[in-house]
Formats: C-alpha cells, sequence, structure tokens
C-alpha cells in the first residue's frame, strides 16, 4: 500500500481508477492500492459463517437483555484472554454453539433479590419446560464450585437460591442451561455481595 505525500488528482483522492488503483483516506492518511477482485466471496462455508454471525446478533437484539445480563456478559468478556466487550464475547459463545450444532436456550432479564446475609435469590427467563438451567455461584470469577438446578416457576421464569453463604462477601454467579452437542446456552457473570 502506498502513502500518498502530494496530491492524487486532488488533495483527497477516494475511488477506483479504471479497475487498476483505488485511493482511500485510511487513519488520517491518503493512500493508494491496486484494485483487487476478491475471491468468490460466496462460497459455501463464507456463507454458512455469515449466517451464523447474522443469528447471533439477531439473538443479542431478540433476547433483551436488561443491564444486568450486559453488565454480567462484559465482566465474562473482561476475564477472556482476548479483549472484546460483552457483546463480542455473546457473539462467540453462540457462534461457538452453532458450530456445533448446537440449538441456543436463551436465558435473559436476571433478576436479583432477597439479599441477606446468609443469601440471595435468583431469577432468569427462559422458556418453561425443556432443560432446567442451572445456577453456580462462588467467591471468584473463574471458580464457582457451588451449584443448584433452577425451578420452573411457570410464565418463562426460572429461579434458585444461592444460600449458606457468608455475611458481607461478594460472590459471582452464572446460569447454564442444557448440554454442549444438543441443546445449550449460557449467560456472563452476574456479581452481588450478601448483606452485613
Amino acid at each position: 500500500m502506498a502513502k500518498l505525500t502530494g496530491p492524487f488528482f486532488s488533495l483527497k483522492a477516494s475511488g477506483q481508477l479504471g479497475k487498476t488503483l483505488v485511493a482511500f483516506p485510511w487513519k488520517g492518511l491518503n493512500c493508494l492500492r491496486t484494485y483487487v477482485i476478491p475471491a468468490n466471496p460466496k462460497t459455501s462455508g463464507q456463507t454458512t459463517q455469515r449466517d451464523y454471525f447474522t443469528d447471533s446478533v439477531t439473538e443479542w437484539h431478540g433476547a433483551a437483555y436488561n443491564d444486568l445480563d450486559v453488565g454480567a456478559w462484559n465482566r465474562l468478556a473482561g476475564i477472556a484472554a482476548d479483549i472484546m466487550s460483552g457483546f463480542n464475547r455473546m457473539i462467540r459463545s453462540f457462534i461457538n454453539e452453532a458450530i456445533l450444532g448446537n440449538t441456543w436456550e436463551r436465558l435473559y432479564q436476571a433478576i436479583v433479590s432477597g439479599v441477606v446475609a446468609v443469601g440471595f435469590d435468583v431469577s432468569i427467563k427462559k422458556t418453561s419446560g425443556g432443560n432446567a438451567p442451572t445456577l453456580y455461584w462462588g467467591t471468584s470469577k473463574t471458580h464457582m464450585p457451588n451449584s443448584l438446578a433452577m425451578t420452573d416457576m411457570t410464565g418463562d421464569l426460572w429461579s434458585a437460591t444461592a444460600g449458606s453463604l457468608t455475611a458481607n462477601t461478594l460472590y459471582y454467579f452464572y446460569i447454564d442451561v442444557g448440554a454442549s452437542g444438543a441443546d445449550y446456552a449460557r449467560t456472563g457473570i452476574y456479581s452481588q455481595r450478601t448483606t452485613a
């Protein structure tokens, strides 16, 4: 790629010249490169991958995540080796499951209530029936050894109580449903401090 230090037909050039050169601004620089016709951009593999991406973005918007959910996805993204947003982390999770042929079971609109010194209640929405979501919790973002199957409260609401906790302690938790290889989904990592 050639950088322009002087004018190329004008002070700022953009567009193609006879299907041989393309001029464009890039990071504040006026650049010039050869015109390239890409290989077939619609191979079956590329089309499949684009469909995964489209489906995952549709899921993100369709789930109507609340602020707690978005914060949880951001927290999960924060512990990853790659720098990414919560949106990107959810997209990655969805696409990884789609590649395996799994059906994503939507988990959304988490609510934490009944916070006391020894526990708190967690509710989340998922279609009633089918696989029961599981609540996992612990005092580390990367190690949550405690788990409990959530109860179907009907009306697409599931609930569980994280109990036998320590007062004034920050706990992390997440929820997943199903098993990878079939129907599966997970949430980001939520946090909640117990009362003193």
